[in-house]
């Protein structure tokens, strides 16, 4: 049979292969699904494009969805609606088919599974037109579903707003529908794309059922699809539970980015272990404190020579080692011996970022990586057309929070690179055609200076995106004049945030290249100042998440998230130490960490404005400000500002620079001092370390 899914912007959420009517096609094999979902239609614009789109197709059923949009713009009365409705329905039986009306305004599932009614997007109105909905549905013997949306209101899963579905959302839209479809057809449904992903094991184990030809991983000459990787992964499985003897055990990591890793993240999953990523950065005093904390089960490394440091440290803690190969050879583990694994369940203790005091580790559950899988693909519209290229490190948090579980659940594939060389990045957008390129502002600034830019071709390239540290304006100028078909995206988030909770759109760059934009849907954050009262907007405060949004907990040390937790008005707010201010129009700006605001002579100096007053120097690569003590004279002063400059022409001066500073700031926020650099100190993250500043 052939079934028209007609309506509005509901209808057309999710995407290409992420609608309703994509979910319900493959659910319903042998019957023809065409989608009709035009955003911001009311009944008016329905009817004037019924014939065309609907009619003329000659379909056997026509799912009709429309009504929120004369809800929203409140142009007509409600009857006016409901006499629309019934026209369309008339319509459609005497063209021989079977209407099917979809609503929007009925009950929802509350958290409970009780039946609540709708409060946003609704009103007398919208309760009035459901009323007559159901009558005319029954006047016309037509199926009737009064909220097509019943299970996913307030549940994080939707897109902008808390009304449009994702496309994990629309599975269970489609739910909602398909026992009336499967009646109507007389079929049953294939339990595919359902709504019970809760863990990236159940991403990868669907992706492995449904997609098993298709590419999912590229690594040099290696090229994988997603049923010759999980065999491989399975291997890897198998080796782990032989090597340590544990159903579900915890496994450190310490290799560089490589097919390796992708095998052995996976490999984790499916045993429902917990990952325990090593940054490659660290010294043996802050690898003796992560393994002594987890205390791990087993030390996972690549073939070949290894750091002393991370040797000498596993063998002292008696830590079992494994290397891990990207063809692995074994048995390989059987499915049914992968123990049972839920949502609440840990995943990944990702360390913060530290290189000499002993980093933390922040729990992420399967259902946080859940969130910011749909966070991910909120932000940057990843699609199942996509190809990833993998380049930021792979024990952090955009490898393995975003880009490997986002992947998997769309059935996409990864280009894995260990190599952050230009030359080396763009031979790959060019050989695998990429689409989407996530690394840090110091890759980003290195490929805009090269000087064989233009020799490459990068026309598949969709979006890039940076994290991690602010990106220089000048740079992201230079990106835009350089990769104009690009969309530009700067995101945020933090290693205790459960998901990304901001991303600046390419629409929005041009007006506020500065800005790490606006929250994603179901994130909160506020801004506070010294005495936790919230800020006006543009006023600088320190940046407050919503507990909800923040990991569970570091990883046996329970007291070191509580000391970072504050009540305010009822609710509890995570510290993140981070000063930024809002504008009237939602967009957040970074303006530097609580610790590096220089106080000189009782005035308050954010070094981050400073440093982007420094970065918009031509003759100026790079720069960093930190607060140095006054000494001699000026010691009444307290702290002085002492720049870092990395010059982009080894003619700049010291006075070149004072002068710039003091056409743009007042006195006592121009640099007392001014060092040149032929590069900042920066960790895997790309952020400065501006301890190792002198």
């Amino acid at each position: 049979m052939k079934i028209v899914c007609f309506g509005d912007s509901l209808t057309a959420c999710g995407g290409e292969g992420g609608r309703f009517s994509d979910i319900l096609a493959d659910r319903f094999p042998g019957h023809a699904f065409l989608n009709r979902g035009v955003g911001g239609d009311t009944f008016v614009e329905g009817l004037a494009r019924l014939k065309a789109d609907v009619l003329d197709e000659h379909p056997d059923i026509v799912l009709i969805e429309l009504g929120a949009n004369d809800w929203w713009r409140d142009e007509r009365p409600y009857r006016a609606w409901a006499k629309d409705l019934e026209e369309c329905v008339a319509r459609i039986k005497w063209a021989g088919a079977q209407p099917v009306v979809l609503g929007v305004f009925g009950a929802y599932r509350d958290s409970t599974g009780a039946y609540t009614p709708k409060r946003r997007g609704s009103d007398e109105r919208a309760i009035a037109f459901t009323a007559l909905e159901e009558q005319i549905a029954r006047r016309h013997g037509c199926p009737y579903i009064a909220n097509i949306q019943e299970s996913i209101i307030g549940n994080r899963r939707c897109w902008a707003d808390s009304n449009h579905p994702n496309e994990y959302g629309n599975r269970f839209v489609a739910d909602t529908i398909e026992p009336v479809l499967a009646g109507l057809l007389y079929a049953d449904p294939l339990p595919v794309r359902t709504p019970t992903l809760e863990t990236t094991r159940d991403c990868w184990r669907e992706a492995v059922t449904l997609a098993p030809d298709r590419l999912a991983v590229v690594d040099g000459e290696t090229r994988l699809t997603y049923a010759e990787a999980d065999a491989r992964v399975m291997q890897v499985a198998h080796a782990l539970r032989a090597a340590t003897g544990v159903a579900r055990p915890a496994v450190a990591v310490y290799m560089p980015n490589g097919l390796e890793y992708y095998l052995l993240y996976w490999a984790v999953q499916a045993l429902g272990g917990v990952i325990v990523p090593l940054n490659t950065w660290l010294k043996s005093e802050s690898l003796l404190g992560i393994f002594g904390t987890v205390q791990p089960d087993l030390l996972c490394l690549r073939p070949g020579a290894q750091p002393a440091s991370v040797l000498h440290v596993a063998k002292s803690l008696n830590t079992p080692m494994l290397h891990v190969s990207a063809a692995p050879t074994g048995d390989p583990l059987p499915p049914e011996a992968c123990p049972p694994l839920s949502g609440d369940d840990l995943s990944i203790i990702m360390h913060t970022s530290g290189t000499t005091a002993t980093p933390k580790g922040a729990m992420m559950r399967h259902r946080d990586l859940m969130f910011n899988v749909c966070a991910a693909i909120n932000a940057h519209a990843f699609s199942p057309r996509d190809v990833h290229l993998l380049v930021n490190p792979m024990f952090h948090c955009t490898a393995l929070y975003s880009s490997l579980p986002t992947a998997a659940y769309q059935q996409a594939p990864v280009v894995i690179t260990a190599s952050s060389e230009p030359e080396d990045l763009l031979r790959l957008v060019q050989r695998e055609r990429i689409t989407t390129f996530l690394s840090v502002p110091a890759v980003f600034q290195r490929i805009v200076n090269l000087p064989t830019l233009d020799a490459y071709d990068c026309s598949s390239l969709r979006v890039m995106a940076y994290a991690g540290s602010p990106m220089p304006v000048p740079t992201i100028l230079q990106l835009r004049a350089r990769f104009p078909a690009v969309a530009l995206h700067n995101f945020f988030g933090l290693t205790e945030t459960i998901s990304m909770t901001h991303v600046l759109r390419n629409e929005d760059l041009a007006a506020r290249p500065d800005s790490i934009g606006r929250l994603l849907p179901f994130v909160e954050a506020i801004i506070v100042d010294a005495d936790d009262r919230p800020v006006e907007p543009g006023a600088v405060g320190e940046l407050l998440f919503a507990r909800e949004e923040i990991i569970p907990g570091y990883y046996r040390q329970p007291e070191r998230l509580r000391d970072a937790l504050v009540e305010l008005d009822g609710r509890t707010w995570f510290r993140t130490g981070d000063l930024a201010a809002a504008d009237a129009d939602g967009f957040f700006y970074i303006r530097g960490r609580k610790k590096d605001m220089i106080i000189v002579g009782g005035e308050n100096v954010f070094a981050a404005e400073v440093e982007a007053v420094l970065a918009a120097h031509p003759l100026v690569r790079e720069a960093a400000v930190k607060g140095v003590p006054a000494t001699g004279i000026r010691a009444h002063l307290g702290e002085l500002v002492k720049a870092f400059v990395v010059p982009a022409d080894p003619a700049l001066t010291e006075r070149d620079i004072l002068q710039h500073c003091y056409a743009s700031l007042p006195s006592y926020k121009v640099p007392a001092f001014v060092a040149f650099l032929d590069a900042l100190p920066r960790n895997p993250s790309g952020k400065v370390l501006k301890d190792e500043l002198g």
